[in-house]
Formats: structure tokens, C-alpha cells, sequence
């Protein structure tokens, strides 16, 4: 009987062991150094200096037998010595479940025009530092992060997909629900996708609530992009528009430019313009030098933002991307 337990037992281990083997395991990670050049009307941000960015993922994938593909995603800020996002996907034909500290639906269908660029632009109004009433400087996703959460997306349909998430806490009871959806359809050969998201935080004294919608399409190569975000909370309600534009060259250079615009109804004369332009070139396989130029204004106005200040200047930058 022992040794019939012994056996059984080495049995098991050896399947466990196998079925360990059959998942896919994906090692990739980036560095990305910047110089860049500050022309401000403060003091304190003019000047030049340099930095970096560096990410490590670990991705572990594994196909059941009854057909789910389960996935276990860890990426790391190795820079800063800290866990970004880590998440466990289950993925089959009733759609995708992810669970864990990663982006909801409100970061995944919004639109942002923004994207046409390999960078985001570094023009931000860099002394508002009151969350709450920063102004929007994107039409992207302003109540997103990587807290953990739930989220569930259907199965597409045809050109349709959609999803919702959701983030519970028991302090303060500072819930986010997220939701959006995407719809790609192709028009006399022009690819068109629509997209609009929304979340919302609980608070005791007004809800945050945000939204963005956007359409994008691409023309013989050019991509074209339009949207607009809104965003309420105590003492806000701002708008913010947004229109990009990308084309890559024959040579390989993807050029790409955007505009942005934000201003808040309730704090009379504050507002946000800035233009963004990028040229890109792929030196080699996963190697790319990134020049952007970003021209910002932000005007206070009335606005009562603790250490908000008018700001105005220019950031140029060049970037040496890796990825593995």
C-alpha cells in the first residue's frame, strides 16, 4: 500500500510538474532616456536635465483544457523600485474577467488624440498640485490608475467592444465605477473607431464624474483623431478638446502633432492650451530616437487652486527608447 501511495504521489508531482511546463512565459522590459530643455516663465522649471524611465514584465500564460486562456501579468517600475501593475486575466468565449492592480474601462476605451505620438507631451501645468482641481490636460482617462479593481470586457462583436470595472474601498467609501466602449468600422476604405468612456467616484460632497468621446480614422496612411473629456468634482467643471494628427514617412520617420485645450466654467479665466509635435525614427529593431517640441500656457485666472500659478514656455526633448 505504501508503495502504491509513493507511486501515485511521484505520478502526481511529475503531472503537476508538466502541466507547470505548458504555461508560456514572457520576459520583456524597456529603458527610455530623456534629455530635455525647459524655456519657462518660472524660474524653477528653466533650465535643462535629464532622466529615465525603465519597466521589467513578466508574463505568464497557460490554455486550459476546457479552453481558457488564464494569464498572470506583472510589470515593474524598475526605476523607481516599485510593482506597477500586476493582474490575473481570464479569457474565454463569455469574454475577459481582469482582476488586480491595472487599468480599468475608463483608461482602455477613451479617446485621446494624444496617441498619435510615441510621447505624451510633457507641457503639464507643473505647480497645480491639488488633484482634484488640476486641470485636464489630455481627453484620456482622469480617474483611472492602477488600484486594484475588477473589470469585465464582452467578447467583440463584430466591430463592437465594450466593459466596465470596478474598484470597492472600505475608507471613505471612495468607490470608481469605469465604463466604455469602442466600435471600428471600415468606410470606403477609411478604418473609423469610435470610442467613449465614463467613470465615477463616490464623495461625500459631489461625486467625481468624467467622460470622453472621440473618433479616429485613418486616410491613405494619415491617422486623424477628435475628441472632447469633461470632468466635475467640488468647484470644477472643465471641458477639454483635443485634435492629433500622425503620418509615417517612406523613410521610416513617423511624424506626428496635437493640440489640446481645457478650461473650467467655474473658475473663471483658467485655462490650458498647449501643442505638441514629434518626430520618430526606428534606429534599429526595438531601438528609437524620439525629438518632441511642446508649447504650453496655463492661465489661472480666478481660480482659488492652492499653488496653481500661471505658467507658459516651451519643452523640447530628444528620447533613446529600448525595448526587449
Amino acid at each position: 500500500m505504501r508503495k502504491y501511495l509513493l507511486s501515485t504521489s511521484a505520478i502526481a508531482g511529475v503531472s503537476l510538474i508538466s502541466s507547470l511546463a505548458l504555461a508560456d512565459v514572457a520576459i520583456k522590459g524597456s529603458m527610455e532616456f530623456e534629455y530635455s530643455s525647459t524655456d519657462s516663465n518660472i524660474a524653477g522649471f528653466d533650465g535643462t536635465a535629464t532622466g529615465s524611465d525603465a519597466e521589467v514584465g513578466i508574463v505568464f500564460t497557460n490554455k486550459t483544457d476546457s479552453g481558457l486562456t488564464v494569464t498572470f501579468d506583472n510589470q515593474f517600475d524598475t526605476d523607481a523600485g516599485t510593482m506597477d501593475q500586476h493582474s490575473l486575466t481570464i479569457a474565454g468565449g463569455f469574454g475577459t474577467f481582469v482582476m488586480g492592480a491595472s487599468d480599468g474601462a475608463e483608461d482602455k476605451y477613451s479617446m485621446n488624440p494624444g496617441s498619435v505620438t510615441q510621447e505624451e507631451s510633457n507641457a503639464s501645468t507643473l505647480t497645480n498640485t491639488a488633484s482634484t482641481t488640476q486641470i485636464g490636460t489630455s481627453t484620456g482617462a482622469r480617474q483611472d490608475g492602477d488600484s486594484s479593481r475588477i473589470s469585465y470586457h464582452l467578447p467583440a462583436m463584430g466591430g463592437f467592444t465594450a466593459g466596465i470595472s470596478q474598484r470597492t474601498t472600505l475608507a471613505g467609501g471612495a468607490d470608481v465605477t469605469g465604463m466604455g466602449m469602442n466600435y471600428v468600422m471600415d468606410i470606403e476604405g477609411v478604418a473609423v473607431k469610435i470610442g467613449y468612456s465614463t467613470a465615477t467616484t463616490e464623495n461625500a460632497t459631489k461625486d467625481l464624474d468624467s467622460s470622453s468621446l472621440g473618433i479616429q480614422a485613418v486616410i491613405n496612411g494619415i491617422t486623424l483623431s477628435v475628441a472632447q473629456g469633461s470632468y466635475e468634482a467640488t468647484d470644477e467643471d472643465q471641458t477639454t478638446d483635443s485634435a492629433g494628427v500622425g503620418y509615417t514617412l517612406a523613410n521610416g520617420v513617423a511624424l506626428g502633432a496635437f493640440t489640446v485645450k481645457s478650461k473650467d466654467t467655474l473658475d473663471a479665466g483658467e485655462e490650458y492650451t498647449a501643442t505638441h509635435y514629434e518626430a520618430a525614427y526606428t534606429i534599429a529593431s526595438g531601438l528609437t530616437a524620439v525629438v518632441t517640441v511642446s508649447d504650453f500656457d496655463y492661465e489661472n485666472g480666478t481660480a482659488a487652486d492652492t499653488g496653481a500659478t500661471d505658467e507658459s514656455g516651451s519643452i523640447t526633448t530628444l528620447n533613446i527608447k529600448a525595448s526587449f
